[in-house]
């Protein structure tokens, strides 16, 4: 397979749920340029489209039995119809998804794989706002980002440069990689957070942490996000991987903010090609930073 297109954005649901609340020129800006992302992809014609998702709350593969990174190899994956997205059957291009899954193991990556694959708002998200549907055939994968302990940042980078040899080493073909989540955002109330950060083992049985309060305006740190950005866009992800940590992403940019591991995935996948910015935006209104930046 040829890799035609690298994309990393954002996903929160609320894009599309709370459209409306957005100051108009963020909202308009976003919303661009993510068509602007939609209408390259599909002038690249791919066949295949490989998402790097977030599995939120394990509503996907439940905390039975949680996994780093698993990738869906079955006809289709199901959207559950969370954060107020449409239910919907997404194509899986199961050919390519199964080359994936043998071409990472081979790489000595140990990825966990569903025959029955599900998604969340990670992916459905960013398909409506960049294709307007849901019809493009994917390949999901789903990377720990919300469950501790999760992939070290160095993890998630070197799985990404395996998985491009994964890629590169399976049947003809053309694909663009689309990694999602971020950017900072604080999910839920201070009980909530903690809940997620309980010791492994601690967490099944549920309660009032389960659940996610969403407020109608959250924090943003656009400093930090800004400067994650950049490091991604100069072709530097190694400095963000020495300089930061689990605990320190944790204070500066939230709990939401884990799921830049998909970003850094993507940039592995790229060798840390240069990349550019198609637009960033701190919208209070949807919680979080958004963004969507354009590998070259």
């Amino acid at each position: 397979m040829e890799i035609v297109g690298a994309y990393a954005c954002s996903h929160a649901g609320l894009l599309i749920t709370r459209s409306e609340n957005a100051p108009a020129a963020q909202r308009d800006a976003v919303f661009a340029a993510f068509k602007e992302m939609g209408d390259a992809i599909r002038a690249a014609k791919p066949d295949a489209i490989v998402f790097i998702g977030t599995d939120h709350g394990n509503k996907i593969y439940p905390l039975s039995c949680v996994t780093q990174f698993t990738i869906g190899v079955s006809a289709t994956a199901e959207g559950i119809g969370d954060a107020g997205m449409p239910k919907c059957t997404v194509p899986i291009h199961q050919k390519f998804a199964q080359a994936v899954l043998g071409g990472l193991i081979a790489e000595g990556v140990d990825l966990a794989f569903s025959e029955e694959a599900k998604i969340d708002h990670s992916i459905v998200t960013p398909m409506i706002l960049a294709f307007g549907d849901t019809s493009l055939p994917i390949i999901p994968i789903a990377q720990n980002c919300n469950c501790p302990p999760l992939p070290t940042f160095a993890r998630s980078h070197e799985v990404g440069a395996k998985l491009r040899k994964a890629i590169e080493a399976g049947p003809p073909g053309r694909v663009v990689v689309v990694g999602t989540g971020g950017l900072s955002h604080w999910v839920g109330t201070t009980d909530q957070q903690q809940y997620r950060r309980r010791p492994a083992g601690t967490r099944i049985e549920g309660g009032s942490g389960a659940t996610i309060t969403i407020d109608e305006v959250g924090p943003i740190n656009e400093t930090f996000d800004r400067d994650f950005i950049a490091k991604l866009c100069a072709g530097d992800t190694a400095s963000f991987l020495r300089e930061w940590d689990n605990e320190r992403v944790y204070v500066d940019a939230g709990n939401g903010a884990h799921e830049i591991r998909n970003w850094i995935l993507t940039a592995g996948l790229t060798n840390d090609a240069k990349a550019r910015m198609l637009v960033y935006e701190p919208v209070r209104e949807w919680l979080t930073g958004t963004g969507i930046i354009a590998f070259d």
